[in-house]
């Protein structure tokens, strides 16, 4: 957890100093009053765009059965290089055994901060509120007994590209929570 608490610090170092440095290239102008009036009625935004909504697929598994997850956030953009939001996961799991497969689904929900280093690669930290359902009888497979909930923090970086309300990327999510990495068999959770 030390460690979390580390890398949350310097993250929030980064973030505070690209916020700096886009402060630093905007440039002073001058004019009159009717033009400074002019520029901040231009730069008004509508509470629609400041809202960042994504919808990701990932975490992704062949061997041993499926393995398939979805997550859909939304986030608010308090400044340009700044998001907070909140959203939910999907774990599907369906197991290999002799016999009929057995499934479980997990879900929860989130809540995030990002800040942007770029304009493509971000810096991301979650909370997550997840209930892992127990194993199908009579399969002992991941070794739960009953419903779970467990509540974690994640940390990670992304990249997207594109242009306009369509874009693409990746983003690996480190797993701060033994019991949670554990559960899904991963350390990192990866989306698309």
């Amino acid at each position: 957890m030390r460690l979390f608490y580390i890398i949350l610090s310097i993250l929030l170092v980064l973030m505070a100093s690209s916020a700096e440095m886009d402060a630093q290239v905007r440039r002073k102008t001058s004019g009159s009053k009717s033009k400074k009036k002019k520029d901040k009625t231009e730069e008004k935004i509508s509470i629609v765009d400041k809202i960042n909504p994504e919808i990701k697929f990932g975490n992704l598994g062949f061997f041993n059965g499926l393995s398939v997850s979805s997550k859909i956030n939304a986030g608010y953009k308090l400044h340009p290089r700044f998001t907070v939001g909140g959203g939910a996961k999907l774990f599907y799991d369906q197991y290999a055994v002799l016999g009929p497969d057995p499934s479980v689904f997990d879900y929860g929900g989130l809540v995030l901060a990002r800040g942007k280093i770029t304009q493509e690669i971000y810096v991301q930290a979650e909370y997550a509120f997840m209930q892992y359902s127990k194993d199908p009888a009579p399969y002992q497979i991941r070794q739960l007994f009953e419903d779970k909930n467990i509540n974690y923090p994640l940390i990670g970086a992304g990249y997207m590209s594109g242009i306009g309300k369509w874009r693409f990327g990746i983003e690996l999510m480190y797993i701060g929570n033994q019991e949670a990495q554990d559960i899904q068999n991963s350390v990192i959770e990866y989306w698309f």
